[in-house]
C-alpha cells in the first residue's frame, strides 16, 4: 500500500516486453548513432549553403523593389 490508500502497479512497458525491447540491438544502436555523428558535419554545411542562397534570393527580391534615386551634391535628404 502506498499513501493515500492506493497500489502500486507496474507500467505496461515495464510488465510486458514489447516488439521494440526484444528486437533491440545496442551494437547496432550505437553504430547508427555514431554514422549520424559522422555525417553530422556535412549536413551542416548543407544547411549553411541554403542558408546563404536563401539569403541571396531575399536580397535579390528586396533589390528589385528598390527604386534608386541620383543624389548630387547640396541635394537635401530627409
Amino acid at each position: 500500500m502506498l499513501a493515500y490508500g492506493s497500489e502500486a502497479v507496474l507500467p505496461v512497458e515495464v510488465a510486458l516486453h514489447t516488439y521494440q525491447l526484444i528486437t533491440f540491438q545496442e551494437e547496432l544502436n550505437n553504430a547508427a548513432l555514431q554514422e549520424a555523428l559522422d555525417l553530422l558535419p556535412s549536413i551542416r554545411a548543407d544547411a549553411l549553403l541554403r542558408e546563404a542562397l536563401y539569403k541571396l534570393h531575399i536580397a535579390c527580391l528586396h533589390n528589385r523593389s528598390v527604386r534608386l534615386q541620383r543624389i548630387d551634391v547640396g541635394d537635401f535628404i530627409l
